[in-house]
């Protein structure tokens, strides 16, 4: 193996793999907040369209009644006017007067055409701007068949005009016309009290598919037949659609229509889908400009969350790891004067010192070494649980005195820092130590209690009691242990009293505590 692949190997293999962290839950519990919010968004803008939609039909449905009414009227008018029209006598001139009579209640002008069988116009009875002949008109051809037809928009003098004629039959053919040409503003009339706003239009549409008259008005006549729109007005009796592109204009339209079958025809107004959805678009516009900010602050906001919980997470790891690293040096420490004591106990015992001194100074050396010992394995570096410490002290002084003597060990778990724990250990070594040698001198059997018991002061209390011969501590001591006795009880800020009670009785008063699931009991 060459020794790029190897590197290459070597870096695949120690690359870490990536956790998911609670700054990662920051960052996609945000991303899900932002998504939930723009969906509700979406969907209320859409639920808006559809509302909006619906309502722009209805108000289109509602205009084409209206119209349908209004018109109704206009053209009832109309062909009441050509009735009086043509029972008069033209020659006279009385037809025109009876048209100016009924006309005269027209919401806009009205011009009165008065026609022979070819399609003439007859100067008598007929209004001075009458168009000259009708005979190319698609009205007057029906007429040979029809009694009365209202005709698609035409322009008269520069006006948008639609026509009301009637057919004057005599012997079964057509002997003339009367017609009666209506100003096609009188929609602009019935479309401005609808409100149906800019791009809206309003129409009038037979029922072959032309268009009799529109507002705003058609720049030439239309033919509707054959189209999706006329296939949508002749679907019911009224209705509304969607016109994605008007035939006339090719603009977005919502529609109303009302057929009007007794006059041949159906009423239409028409709302701009543009003009319908301004409000929504504006109401979109700007709740995205106030949702937007949100959303980013949110956004960054939990970006620069997640970037600080990753910068502490990096220094916990940075501390975690010095921690550790400390926590091992302080094993090691301890490890290493536990063994240098041990090591002290083995140099002691080259030298010539009397065996009785050795075995004094090998117990006090191993209470010493026994608190870093039980300091390492615990890994208690403040403060010391002496329980077991101290079970291990009495079974090593127990192991090398008289097996006939009981030992009794009652030890609540006092906790005592780690320097007042190494006292404590040579405290109980010296004066179980000293049971052991003195108080059961000429027997072969005795009986020694050790307790340690916590105190409703928050202190502890060490009590090692035998029932042997008993000492007297006012007697001059040969040796230096009742001194070390009161020097590290001194250390320990404790209390030593003596007592005889069938024995010998030990008591010590120090500062010490007891600890419960974490908690010092009270």
């Amino acid at each position: 193996m060459s020794v790029g692949a190897f590197s290459q190997g070597a870096s695949r293999r120690v690359r870490p793999e990536r956790t998911w962290e609670a700054a990662d839950t920051v960052i996609a519990g945000s991303a899900i907040l932002v998504s939930i919010i723009i969906g509700v968004f979406v969907l209320l803008c859409f639920q808006g369209y559809d509302t909006t939609i619906v309502e722009a039909k209805n108000k289109a449905q509602r205009a084409a009644n209206v119209v349908a009414e209004g018109s109704r009227w206009v053209i009832a008018s109309a062909k009441a006017a050509v009735e009086a029209a043509s029972r008069a006598d033209p020659a006279a001139g009385a037809s025109l007067d009876q048209f100016s009579d009924v006309s005269r209640h027209f919401p806009t002008g009205a011009v009165l055409g008065i026609y022979d069988a070819s399609g003439r116009l007859i100067g008598q009875g007929s209004s001075p701007s009458a168009p000259r002949t009708i005979e190319d008109r698609d009205y007057f051809t029906a007429l040979r068949s029809e009694e009365w037809v209202i005709g698609s928009q035409e322009e008269l003098d520069n006006r948008h005009v639609f026509t009301v004629a009637k057919g004057l039959q005599q012997r079964g053919a057509l002997a003339g016309v009367v017609a009666v040409f209506v100003d096609g503003s009188v929609l602009e009339r019935l479309a401005a009290p609808q409100d149906l706003g800019k791009g809206s239009t309003i129409s009038i549409v037979r029922a072959d598919g032309w268009v009799v008259a529109r507002n705003p008005p058609l720049v030439h006549a239309t033919d509707l037949s054959g189209t999706r729109a006329m296939a949508a007005l002749t679907s019911a009796d009224q209705g509304s659609y969607e016109s994605a592109a008007s035939p006339v204009d090719g603009v977005p339209r919502l529609v109303g229509f009302k057929q009007v079958p007794d006059l041949g025809y159906i009423a239409l107004a028409s709302v701009s889908q543009e003009t319908a959805l301004a409000g929504l678009w504006y109401s979109i516009w700007v709740v995205s400009l106030l949702l937007a900010p949100i959303a980013l602050a949110l956004l960054v906001g939990s970006f620069l969350t997640a970037k600080s919980m990753r910068r502490n997470r990096t220094a916990q790891r940075s501390l975690a790891s010095a921690l550790e690293h400390n926590e091992v040096l302080f094993k090691e420490i301890h490890h290493r004067v536990k063994n240098n004591l041990q090591s002290i106990n083995s140099l002691l015992r080259l030298h010539p010192i009397p065996p009785e001194v050795r075995a004094e100074m090998s117990k006090r050396i191993f209470a010493m070494s026994a608190v870093h010992e039980h300091i390492y394995r615990t890994s208690s570096f403040e403060d010391v649980h002496v329980r077991e410490y101290l079970m291990t002290l009495i079974e090593n002084i127990r192991a090398g005195a008289d097996p006939g003597v009981q030992v009794e060990a009652d030890l609540d778990d006092i906790v005592v820092g780690k320097d007042s724990a190494a006292s404590l250990g040579l405290i109980l070594n010296e004066v179980l130590s000293n049971a052991f040698k003195h108080a059961f001198a000429g027997r072969d059997d005795g009986k020694v209690r050790v307790k340690l018991k916590a105190q409703p002061d928050g202190r502890a209390l060490l009590v090692v009691q035998d029932n042997g011969q008993g000492f007297d501590p006012s007697l001059p001591s040969k040796g230096i242990g009742q001194r070390l006795v009161e020097g590290f009880a001194a250390q320990l800020g404790g209390e030593i009293s003596h007592a005889q009670n069938d024995g010998y009785v030990f008591t010590l008063n120090f500062e010490g505590r007891l600890e419960i699931d974490g908690k010092t009991a009270s």
